[in-house]
């Protein structure tokens, strides 16, 4: 019995067929071609109109190197010596902000509303000024008094804190998200460059150099706290000790001197000279401790001169700082190409819901 094998359809096409469709789409979209040329026309005219209205922004930079330093290992037996005493020689602190921390730590929101309270002059603070230029005192002027806004004056007043404080924190997330940046150069060598991009070219590069200076005063004193305080106890107690050393020595030559005047009887001399060797001995007691104290301190102030980190700023900011201005062609070719893209999209979707439709 012969059988017949019939040929199968399926909905595969041929390669004949697929060329045939590509030049039919071809051919409708090349009707179509006025179409696509309006939509770029129209995408460009809107980049044109986009880059103008960008503002001009200035770059100010600030390159700097920070060397933590570095404990000595020579310190341990000194350092016993003072834990005898109830004081604490050890490392200085920093580990909150050590290695990759310092990169977070330069864009704190604490440390940008620091700046932006800081005066910048007899009558205004950063923050005044920021919103001044940035055209913000208009735009709030119409919900808010316009005294409100003035940073300088009311930043203490209780009646306004609550909304002083909110318009602090949408200035500092701006500049935290879209106007600060802070990058290590080299890894090895840990050069960092802090940059700020402001509108105001004054503004960039002063903001700049108050961030820079309040971050590296506050580095140094949270990395040196520790050791700091180690050596004010260590003062502490070499004043006091100072002091006791000074009374017992008066008391000791008034007690010697008393008792070479008294009587040559024995009788009469016996409490005197016991008084005088008790106070002797306490005064170099006294002195033996002092000694050891003074040995400490000086001690601690060279371990905190070592922990001590170096900051050495490599670059300033100098005018002119370095301007941007959003290019216009290539806002407008950006712009064309994504709304004549679009368009040609859009196209080929309505020519396959009308094959659709047809089918």
């Amino acid at each position: 019995m012969t059988e017949h094998i019939q040929p199968s359809t399926s909905d595969e096409i041929s390669l004949k067929d697929l060329i045939l469709k590509i030049k039919e789409w071809v051919a409708y979209l090349k009707t179509q071609w006025w179409k696509i040329a309006i939509a770029g026309i129209l995408g460009g005219l809107i980049g044109f109109v986009y880059a103008w209205m960008q503002p001009i922004t200035y770059t100010a930079k600030t390159t700097f190197v920070v060397e933590d330093g570095k404990s000595s290992g020579g310190l341990s037996g000194l350092a016993s010596l003072a834990g005898q005493f109830g004081v604490d020689m050890g490392g200085g602190g920093g580990g909150l902000i050590a290695g990759e921390n310092i990169l977070y730590y330069f864009k704190s929101e604490s440390l940008v509303r620091e700046v932006l309270l800081s005066p910048w002059d007899n009558t205004k603070t950063f923050g005044d000024f920021y919103i001044e230029f940035n055209g913000f005192k208009k735009a709030w002027s119409k919900q808010l008094n316009f005294e409100v806004l003035k940073i300088s004056e009311n930043k203490s007043r209780i009646v306004y804190q609550r909304t002083i404080d909110s318009l602090l924190n949408i200035l500092v997330q701006k500049i935290i998200k879209s106007e600060l940046q802070i990058k290590k150069i080299d890894k090895k060598a840990g050069f960092i460059e802090l940059s700020s991009i402001m509108r105001d070219e004054q503004f960039s590069k002063r903001f700049n150099e108050q961030l820079v200076n309040i971050a590296i005063n506050r580095y140094v004193n949270l990395k040196t706290q520790r050791q700091k305080k180690t050596v004010d106890i260590l003062q502490s107690r070499v004043d006091s000790l100072t002091l006791l050393l000074n009374q017992k020595t008066g008391i000791s030559a008034a007690l010697q001197t008393q008792n070479s005047t008294m009587d040559m009887n024995p009788i009469f001399r016996t409490v005197p000279t016991i008084k005088s060797e008790l106070a002797l001995r306490e005064k170099n007691m006294l002195g033996s401790i002092y000694i050891e104290v003074v040995k400490n301190l000086e001690m601690a102030k060279f371990t905190l001169s070592q922990e001590t980190p170096v900051i050495q700023i490599v670059n300033n900011p100098i005018y002119p700082l370095e301007k941007y201005k959003y290019s216009k062609l290539k806002a407008i070719l950006l712009f064309g190409s994504i709304l004549a893209l679009t368009q040609l999209l859009l196209l080929c979707v309505f020519k396959w819901y009308l094959n659709q439709v047809k089918e």
